[in-house]
């Protein structure tokens, strides 16, 4: 599993527990994520795109991740679609990382395909 973090308390959080996480719960807001952002590296599984966030399935060194967009109309604004990205792809989300460290969740701020960027938040984009 490739996930940097970009603060201090993101390194401890990864280190804790390594569950998979469960897609079928939503989280909203910004509470369940850390304050620190990080980035997950990986290969995208699944893209979806709909209510009530947009997500994508991305396998990190054999641990499968939520990558959980912006809403939709915030993900459409970002310029991203079901066409942005396709299984098999190679992507770089910037993000807030659940606090639950049982999970393997990710709320992107920023995400990076190639050579194109999709700012989903960019008013949270910490460091640029």
């Amino acid at each position: 599993m490739r996930f940097t973090s970009l603060g201090r308390r993101g390194a401890l959080g990864l280190i804790g527990g390594l569950a998979v996480a469960t897609g079928a719960r939503a989280h909203h807001g910004w509470s369940w994520a850390e304050g620190d952002q990080g980035t997950l590296t990986g290969t995208v599984r699944e893209v979806y795109v709909g209510p009530p966030h947009p997500s994508l399935r991305v396998e990190a060194e054999g641990e499968m991740w939520t990558v959980e967009l912006g809403n939709p109309r915030q993900t459409a604004r970002a310029g991203f679609t079901e066409a942005s990205l396709r299984p098999g792809q190679e992507v770089v989300a910037l993000g807030n990382r659940s606090r639950d460290s049982s999970e393997r969740r990710l709320k992107a701020v920023r995400l990076t395909v190639g050579n194109r960027r999709f700012d989903f938040y960019p008013e949270r984009i910490q460091g640029g």
